[in-house]
């Protein structure tokens, strides 16, 4: 009897050891486990961060771009007053932008008049339907008044037109467009080619596209990206003949 436990020692040791070994390759797999799940926390927490900080250095740039237009704008009022001052005796006209008023074409489009630029703003809603590049009818009535103002009081001027979305990926449409910048610049050069078709000279005008990385309000709520998906018409006085 002895000898049999004996002979049978050698097999339950064995097993004993099995069962450590086991023991440490589960106890190393979780710890595995639960580092991966750790880092890809940690990474999309960064990636979560620099988005933020994209947006921010978007609103800032864009924030920097109006600035920089508008001081353009009261130089040239301070040089024009600095003339009457210079010649009381003399009327000096208004030139360029400041001989126009700046054009209303209805609710929901905003007009501004800034450093001798002109920039029409519209929504994506009254243009397009949402993820699509195909101009509504009720977009192309809109676009038929600015073409008319555009025709007859900024006759010559450049223009450019600008395709602007906000910031949440391609979701339904993805099969249509590669990205938010694929979007943008489709819809913008739509609008081009129907400025175009209406007797806008091909000459004058060319498509931009900035996806989201132009916005003027913010991404973190929805009334905030409705204000970022837009196309802005700017209208500007050429510049050294070109």
């Amino acid at each position: 009897m002895r000898r049999m436990c004996e002979m049978m020692g050698g097999p339950v040791r064995l097993l004993g050891r099995a069962a450590l070994v086991l023991a440490v390759v589960a106890v190393a797999a979780a710890s595995v486990g639960c580092n991966q799940a750790q880092l890809e926390e940690r990474n999309a927490a960064l990636q979560k961060q620099l988005e933020q900080e994209l947006a921010k250095s978007a609103d800032l740039q864009a924030q920097n771009e109006t600035l920089k237009a508008q001081n353009e704008g009261l130089t040239s009022e301070l040089d024009r007053a600095r003339a009457v001052r210079a010649a009381p005796g003399t009327a000096v006209p208004p030139t360029g932008r400041a001989a126009r008023t700046k054009p209303e074409f209805g609710e929901g489009i905003e007009t501004a008049m800034i450093g001798g630029e002109l920039t029409v703003t519209l929504p994506e809603a009254i243009l397009f339907d949402s993820g699509k590049a195909t101009l509504k009818a009720d977009g192309r009535r809109h676009l038929d008044k600015i073409i008319a103002v555009l025709n007859k009081d900024y006759a010559g001027d450049r223009i450019r037109v600008e395709g602007h979305t906000d910031s949440q990926p391609i979701a339904k449409s993805k099969k249509l467009w590669q990205d938010n910048w694929d979007l943008a610049c489709n819809r913008s050069m739509e609008v081009v080619r129907y400025l175009t078709s209406k007797g806008i000279d091909a000459k004058r005008v060319y498509a931009a596209g900035f996806g989201p990385y132009k916005p003027v309000a913010t991404n973190n709520s929805a009334a905030g990206r409705a204000k970022n998906r837009r196309v802005v018409i700017a209208v500007y006085p050429q510049r050294g003949g070109t």
